[in-house]
């Protein structure tokens, strides 16, 4: 190999060693402060998100942290009730949780059975028939549940309850004035969630980001060369 050679030879190493840096450092840029992607691993979040979905989270609808930290720099905006949250458990914040965001900073939270009033002002629900409710939308395989629309703030979305109840579940009867900074936050499964109503509050500087939308869902007992293993209709799906 001649000198001229092994010379591009270097310099082709050295381009492509520039690019693959370049790559990795778009990446941790978007990881960072632009989206992040999660999956769901449990059924605390059905009928809006289902286990193997894979949602992007919007890292700058609240504000900007420096990376692999909780330190938050600049601040856009704070979370607001109904929207759907990823956050570091408080318990143990090497797992990430997604619920929704119930009670803001200073809410009396009171849940009274399937009720719950925010200072004092009952928040409002209406059943849907279970038969209006796509089959896509349900958990595999279904066990007898009940479904409501509910608002909170600005944001309509469906819960379910269990047609007979979990018994011993916590929770169901309770009162919380909601810390300065944190959150109470529920699944949209309210009997199959565990969430504020046991295990307590999420400081704001755990909660990572919004969860946006849907890119991907995967039937978790399909096989891969099924097509049927990809939800189509799920795919692409804003999350409300």
């Amino acid at each position: 190999m001649n000198k001229t050679t092994k010379a591009s030879a270097e310099n082709a190493q050295k381009d492509m060693l520039k690019a693959i840096f370049y790559c990795l450092l778009v990446v941790v840029i978007i990881r960072s402060f632009v989206v992040e992607p999660f999956r769901i691993p449990s059924s605390s979040m059905v009928p809006t998100l289902k286990v193997g979905d894979h949602i992007f989270v919007s890292k700058f609808s609240y504000g900007l942290s420096l990376p692999f930290t909780k330190f938050e720099f600049l601040s856009f905006a704070q979370p607001k009730r109904g929207d759907v949250v990823v956050f570091l458990w408080p318990r143990d914040e090497s797992l990430h949780y997604v619920k929704r965001i119930v009670g803001l900073p200073g809410d009396k939270i009171e849940l009274k059975g399937r009720d719950i009033l925010i200072n004092g002002k009952l928040v409002d629900k209406s059943q849907v028939n279970v038969e209006d409710i796509d089959r896509e939308d349900k958990e595999e395989p279904e066990v007898p549940s009940e479904y409501y629309s509910e608002t909170l703030g600005s944001v309509s979305h469906l819960i379910r309850y269990l047609s007979i109840p979990v018994a011993g579940h916590e929770g169901r009867e309770l009162t919380k004035v909601v810390p300065k900074d944190q959150y109470f936050v529920m699944g949209d499964n309210r009997d199959e969630s565990a969430d504020s109503r046991s295990w307590g509050f999420v400081p704001r500087e755990n909660i990572k980001g919004k969860a946006k939308f849907i890119w991907l869902s995967l039937d978790q007992v399909g096989a891969w060369n099924n097509l049927r293993k990809i939800r189509w209709s799920r795919c692409a799906q804003l999350i409300q």
